[in-house]
C-alpha cells in the first residue's frame, strides 16, 4: 500500500488526436480523432481510474532525412 499519493502508481492513456490513429501502418485505421470522441474517451478513462491523458505530436524535419516521418 502506498505511503502517500506521490508513491501511488499513476495510469495514462494515449489520446487519439491525430488522423490515422497511433501507429504508422498501411492498414486502414478506424480511430476517430474528433473533439466529441476525445471528450467521451476522457470521461470513460476518468471513470476507469486513469490519471493522465498523453497527447502525441508529430515533428517533421525540414532537411529531408530518410528516417523522418512526414505527416
Amino acid at each position: 500500500m502506498p505511503q502517500n499519493d506521490r508513491d501511488a502508481v499513476k495510469f495514462a492513456y494515449w489520446v487519439p488526436n491525430v488522423s490515422g490513429g497511433l501507429v504508422i501502418s498501411n492498414i486502414e485505421q478506424r480511430t476517430n480523432h474528433s473533439a466529441e470522441y476525445n471528450r467521451k474517451l476522457a470521461q470513460i478513462a476518468e471513470q476507469a481510474g486513469f490519471d493522465y491523458a498523453l497527447s502525441q505530436i508529430r515533428f517533421t524535419a525540414g532537411y529531408g532525412a530518410d528516417e523522418q516521418h512526414e505527416s
